[in-house]
């Protein structure tokens, strides 16, 4: 759609400028709102947002090379280490990666600076889905995880990307889960006052977004995520991360019958 904008003179890539509003204003609103729920001072939020950031990068690259290592081994023998660096380097990222990167790097905040590691995930938890949608919209300018070809009501066409087909009409999966994060980030900003204090709106995020990508991965086109048994890589994780939620909403339901 729009992959590349030039702002005075330089070319930037759209998906980059959504990623740095999506965190920007994840951390914002976290930072503004959320952390005044859990007794924690605004820098502190800040800076753990600034060390998930970094984690964020790291584990949503580390990810995409994990699921790209049978193309790697496929094409060894054509392919010299500086082409495959490139390829690496040139490639998407992972969501699923980037989220369990910036829970790391949280982690990392809390043990280093002695703060509680449990409620700066009370904080960060609700802005997620808020952060992800915008950069879905990233992903739909530049054209990357797009979905299967289709032509019903609502199919988009791309023109000019690296990414997806050209002039072929396809799936809108990253509009579909930009409206579904937005949602989901609405119905935990609601209710947060609610679970405050609880693992509840955890749970409630990993179970509601699990669904979202488990459900959105067989309308995806592109083929570049790993595939297990039929399921790819972020099916296999949707699974475990709603069991964990389900886990998560579990115990807090015990825990608030005991007392």
């Amino acid at each position: 759609m729009l992959p590349i904008i030039n702002i005075f003179g330089h070319e930037i890539a759209t998906y980059g400028i959504c990623a740095i509003i999506g965190m920007s204003l994840g951390i914002i609103v976290a930072v503004y709102y959320f952390s005044k729920f859990n007794n924690l001072k605004r820098e502190d939020v800040l800076y753990a947002g600034l060390f998930a950031l970094i984690g964020v990068g790291i584990g949503a690259k580390l990810l995409y090379v994990i699921t790209e290592i049978p193309s790697i081994i496929q094409n060894y023998y054509i392919m010299n280490l500086k082409e495959i660096c490139i390829h690496i380097m040139q490639g998407g990222f992972v969501f699923y990666g980037g989220l369990i990167g910036g829970i790391i790097g949280i982690f990392i905040y809390a043990k280093v600076f002695k703060i509680s590691f449990k409620s700066l995930i009370f904080t960060a938890v609700p802005v997620i889905p808020l952060i992800h949608a915008i950069g879905r919209i990233g992903c739909f300018l530049a054209g990357c995880c797009y979905g299967m070809e289709y032509n019903g009501f609502g199919h988009v066409i791309f023109y000019d990307t690296q990414y997806a087909p050209i002039n072929v009409p396809l799936f809108p999966t990253q509009i579909i889960e930009c409206l579904c994060n937005i949602l989901i980030f609405i119905f935990l900003f609601v209710t947060y006052k609610r679970f405050k204090g609880t693992y509840k709106t955890t749970a409630l995020y990993c179970i509601l977004y699990s669904i979202v990508r488990f459900v959105l991965e067989f309308f995806r086109g592109d083929i570049i995520r790993g595939f297990i048994f039929s399921l790819s890589t972020s099916q296999w994780i949707s699974i475990i991360i709603f069991i964990v939620g389900i886990m998560l909403f579990t115990i807090e339901i015990k825990n608030n019958k005991k007392e």
